[in-house]
C-alpha cells in the first residue's frame, strides 16, 4: 500500500500550489505558508472561514463502517459449473464495465462453525476466481487460531480464472475447534471499478464448492455447493465508531481553543483501530468562481510504520463527485507546536466552475490500532480552514487582512 499512497501523493504535488517538502519524506510534505502573489498583487476574497470556536456548526461527521452492507451474495453471474456461486461484487451501471467492486470494501463470508475434533487431518479446499487490482485489493482465506483470525494465504489478487480446489490444512493443533473459517476481501482507497482506475471483469471474488474433509479417510465434514440456498453467511466488520469531535486542547488547536480531532480522549497515545471516519464541511456557494484555493491546518500524529492514513477530498457539485487531493500519513511521536505542521493548500481551479463546494477529511486505520510512543495527540486534528476566491469579484476584501495577519 505504501507505494500506492506515495504515487497518489506525487500526483497531488503536481497540482499548481506552492509546496515545500520537509526532509523526513513525502508523507510529511507540508504546503508552504506563502500567500499567493502574481504580477497584479491580487488579494483573494475569503468566501468561507471557520476557526472552530463556535463548535460543530454545520459540519457533519460519520462512521462509514456503520454504513457498510454485505456484498457477498449467491449469484449465477460468472458462476462455477452449476447455477450459483458466492460472489463478492455487484452489477452497477456506475462502475467501469458495469460490474465489479468499489473502493474501501471490507467484506466477509463466514463458514458455519465446524466440529473437527474427530478428524485426523482436516483440509479446507475451494474453487475460486478473482479479478482485482494486483497486490492492492486482496482476498484472504482465514481461520481462527487462539481466538484471532489468521491468514492461510498471502492474499489473492490480480486475475485468476476459476481454479478447482486449493487446499489448506486446518488441523486442531493449530486452529480452534470448532473451526471458524472465512473469506475476507479488502480494497484500498482508489483504483477500482467504482472510480474507473481498475476495470475488472466480474471482480472481485467468486468462491464455490467450499469443502472441509479429513485427508486421512476422505470423509466430508462440510460442503457448500451454493445450490441449496447457501450455508455460509455474508457480513461486514463491526462498526468502529465515530471519533470525530471538537476538542479544547492545546496540542490539537492552533487558534483559540477549539479544533476538530479524530482520536481517543481516553488514550491520546493510540490511534483507534478499524476506522473509516469522515468529517465534511458545510456547503459553500462557489457559483461564478473560476479560481479558488482551499487552505486549512492539520495536526497529524499517524504512525508511518502501519497502514494508517488520512484522505483529503473536495467536491464542487455538493457531493455528486469527490476528488482526492491528498493521501497522507506521518508520525510526529508527541505533541508538537503547530509551526511544524504548516498550512495545507489545494488549488481548486481544476474542479471549477462549480456550484457548491465541500471539503472532506477521512481517517483510515487498520484493525490493530497503534500510535506514537509518547502520549500526545495520536490521530488527526483540523483547525482553521478558509476558501480564497481569486476570480476578481467586486466583493470587498474586508476579512483578508485579519486572516493573513494570523499567519505572518
Amino acid at each position: 500500500m505504501w507505494d500506492r499512497l506515495l504515487a497518489i501523493v506525487l500526483l497531488v504535488v503536481l497540482i499548481p500550489v506552492s509546496i515545500t517538502a520537509r526532509s523526513s519524506g513525502a508523507e510529511d510534505a507540508v504546503p508552504g505558508h506563502h500567500v499567493r502573489r502574481d504580477s497584479g498583487e491580487r488579494s483573494p476574497v475569503i468566501i468561507f472561514f471557520d476557526d472552530m470556536e463556535d463548535g460543530e456548526g454545520d459540519w457533519t461527521h460519520v462512521d462509514n463502517t456503520a454504513l457498510a452492507v454485505p456484498k457477498f451474495h449467491l449469484d449465477t453471474y460468472y458462476s462455477y459449473e452449476r447455477g450459483n456461486s458466492w460472489w463478492c461484487g455487484e452489477q452497477n451501471g456506475h462502475f467501469a464495465g458495469g460490474d465489479g467492486y468499489g473502493n474501501d470494501w471490507d467484506q466477509i463470508l463466514d463458514l458455519p462453525p465446524l466440529d473437527i475434533s474427530s478428524a485426523v487431518y482436516p483440509i479446507l479446499e475451494i474453487a475460486f476466481r478473482c479479478d482485482t487490482e494486483d497486490s492492492y485489493d486482496l482476498v484472504y482465506v482465514q481461520a481462527e487460531s487462539a481466538g484471532a483470525y489468521v491468514d492461510l494465504n498471502r492474499g489473492f489478487s490480480g486475475v485468476h480464472a476459476w481454479n478447482a480446489f486449493s487446499g489448506y490444512s486446518v488441523g486442531p493443533s493449530t486452529y480452534d475447534d470448532p473451526l471458524r473459517a472465512r473469506f475476507r476481501f479488502v480494497s484500498d482507497v482508489g483504483f477500482s471499478d467504482e472510480d474507473g482506475g481498475y476495470d475488472s471483469d466480474g471482480g472481485a471474488f467468486h468462491v464455490d464448492d467450499i469443502r472441509v474433509y479429513d485427508y486421512y479417510d476422505g470423509s466430508t465434514l462440510f460442503l457448500e455447493d451454493c445450490e441449496t440456498g447457501g450455508l455460509c453467511t455474508a457480513s461486514v466488520p463491526a462498526a468502529a465508531g465515530d471519533w470525530w469531535h471538537v476538542v479544547s486542547r492545546k496540542c490539537i488547536s492552533y487558534s483559540g481553543t477549539n479544533a476538530w480531532w479524530c482520536g481517543d480522549d481516553g488514550d491520546t497515545s493510540l490511534v483507534p483501530g478499524g476506522l473509516d471516519n469522515s468529517l465534511t464541511s458545510p456547503p459553500i456557494d462557489v457559483s461564478g468562481s473560476l479560481e479558488c484555493t482551499l487552505r486549512f491546518l492539520v495536526n497529524a500524529q499517524v504512525p508511518m510504520d502501519d497502514d494508517d492514513f488520512w484522505v483529503e477530498q473536495v467536491t464542487t457539485d455538493n457531493g455528486a463527485n469527490w476528488y482526492t487531493t491528498g493521501v497522507w500519513w506521518g508520525d510526529f511521536g508527541q505533541c508538537r507546536t503547530w509551526g511544524a505542521h504548516g498550512i495545507n493548500g489545494v488549488d481548486l481551479s481544476p474542479y471549477l466552475p462549480g456550484t457548491m463546494f465541500r471539503f472532506r477529511l477521512t481517517m483510515r486505520t487498520t484493525s490493530n490500532g497503534c500510535g506514537p510512543s509518547a502520549t500526545g495527540g495520536a490521530g488527526v486534528g483540523l483547525d482553521d480552514i478558509w476558501l480564497e476566491d481569486w476570480t476578481g469579484s467586486a466583493i470587498q476584501h474586508t476579512s483578508w487582512g485579519a486572516i493573513k495577519a494570523m499567519y505572518r
